[in-house]
């Protein structure tokens, strides 16, 4: 990889603070984390280092922030604090200045449920275990109807509303 065009102060510009430089690649924010199996899989440990190297253009053709489901699992995981899931929405909100013109892939699941992942699917593990049934926004309705009304706002949404017709 030629790293002679890379930016070195991407990381400052992105996400400033040498916490990131303290994430030593070991994978454990990714232990916990439902968006790891999906396809393709957010990985943080991939992202720090592609802000670590520079790598921009990269980085603007990423899709994978895009896919984290905010459960800030990652967070409490990482043994060096580096905050992946605040990395996370720092790199969509540098994506999001730098090409006005992207979509994320992700934002059409995101308009439907309300996330990308599916974070409700494992119901009958979840019951063998105890535990109570998630309370995903797909089972609040008027909950979903109001956020989805919210995105319509936005102009990623809006400028390219054929996107989140009904069908």
């Amino acid at each position: 990889m030629d790293f002679s065009e890379s930016n070195k102060d991407l990381w400052k510009e992105i996400y400033n603070s040498e916490d990131l430089l303290h994430c030593f690649n070991c994978s454990t924010c990714i232990s916990g984390c439902p968006a790891s199996h999906g396809e393709p899989p957010l990985l943080v440990r991939n992202l720090a280092r592609m802000v670590v190297y520079g790598l921009e253009d990269e980085l603007l053709d990423e899709d994978t922030p895009w896919t984290c489901v905010s459960c800030s699992q990652c967070e409490e995981m990482c043994p060096m604090d580096v905050k992946p899931f605040e990395l996370i929405l720092a790199i969509r909100k540098w994506q999001s200045s730098n090409d006005e013109t992207r979509v994320p892939t992700a934002i059409v699941e995101i308009y439907q449920r309300g996330y990308t992942q599916a974070v409700g699917t494992n119901t009958e593990l979840r019951e063998s275990l105890g535990l109570p049934e998630l309370q995903t926004i797909t089972k609040m309705p008027e909950q979903l109807k109001l956020f989805q009304e919210m995105l319509m706002k936005t102009p990623v949404v809006s400028e390219n509303d054929y996107m989140f017709k009904e069908e």
